[in-house]
């Protein structure tokens, strides 16, 4: 770990090497779990379309599953990440102490946006059914959606860069180009080549979601810097204002010439005679109970 102007930030971790840990810890398992529940699904003679796609709940109560689950997982992880700059921005406002301000609060604010961004467009179907409805082309409301969201990454990427997060930030817009890219290639062939726009179109779905599951990581691996460094800056105010509070630094405990303790007995029947002073060396165990006398003969 070395030290950061706003708080411990993993020195043996390159970006690249960030962006490996999302893919091992995080991608990889969603995709794995996400094929099984396919393969699940789809051995029982179900259609996969009918999970993969977007909501529509006259063609089954089934459909539209993973788009609410991963949709709903954005939601979430968005949620964990504005709730820890919530809480680092009132602490810092409450006691006027900048030292936890990062770039991950900027960071976490744009990823978390594109999140609910992105969440609340896909299970709305704003793009796809609402815009259109209203008479706006969906090819229109694409390229609204596209520049907003260059500005969003735009906004993001800076603060990533100084948090060593930028591959991995990359690596999550691959994977939702690749679905925006398997997006057109399914209309492109959804009429001469039915069967290939299926299979397309199930690959992109997958790869949203895998792109969903990246976003969700960066989330939450934002708002865990985003409370630590808070935590440490609060720690260190705390202390800083016990030792002014105790007036510097605690006196040592003072000794005898012989090196010993004085130790203080209260009168009773085993007190010292009147006018010694009790010691007992620097190395005894105090917390030893005094042995009780025996029975006198």
């Amino acid at each position: 770990m070395t030290t950061h102007p706003a708080g411990p930030v993993p020195a043996d971790r390159s970006d690249l090497a960030e962006a490996g840990r999302m893919l091992l810890r995080t991608v990889l398992p969603v995709g794995v779990l996400l094929g099984l529940a396919l393969a699940v699904y789809g051995g029982t003679g179900h259609d996969l379309t009918i999970v993969l796609q977007d909501r529509f709940p006259e063609d089954s109560e089934y459909s539209g599953l993973f788009t609410i689950v991963f949709c709903s997982a954005l939601m979430v992880c968005a949620g964990i990440a504005l709730g820890s700059l919530v809480v680092s921005r009132a602490w810092a406002r409450s006691t006027g102490d900048t030292a936890a301000a990062s770039p991950a609060l900027r960071a976490g604010l744009a990823v978390a946006v594109l999140c609910i961004f992105l969440g609340f467009d896909d299970v709305m179907m704003v793009h796809d059914a609402v815009l259109p409805g209203a008479g706006i082309p969906e090819n229109a409301a694409l390229a609204a959606y596209a520049l907003l969201g260059l500005v969003l990454v735009a906004w993001a990427f800076r603060p990533l860069l100084a948090e060593r997060l930028g591959l991995t930030f990359l690596v999550g817009l691959v994977l939702l180009g690749g679905s925006l890219g398997g997006d057109v290639l399914e209309s492109f062939f959804e009429e001469d080549r039915p069967g290939i726009a299926t299979a397309l179109g199930h690959a992109e779905d997958a790869v949203k979601f895998l792109a969903y599951a990246a976003l969700c990581h960066l989330c939450v691996l934002l708002a865990r810097r985003v409370m630590a460094r808070t935590l440490s800056a609060a720690t260190e105010r705390a202390a800083r204002e016990a030792v002014e509070r105790s007036g510097g630094a605690a006196p040592a405990a003072a000794t005898s010439g012989s090196g010993r303790v004085p130790l203080r007995v209260t009168p009773g029947r085993h007190a010292a005679p009147t006018g010694a002073t009790p010691t007992v060396g620097a190395d005894a165990d105090l917390t030893r109970p005094i042995p009780t006398p025996g029975p006198r003969r």
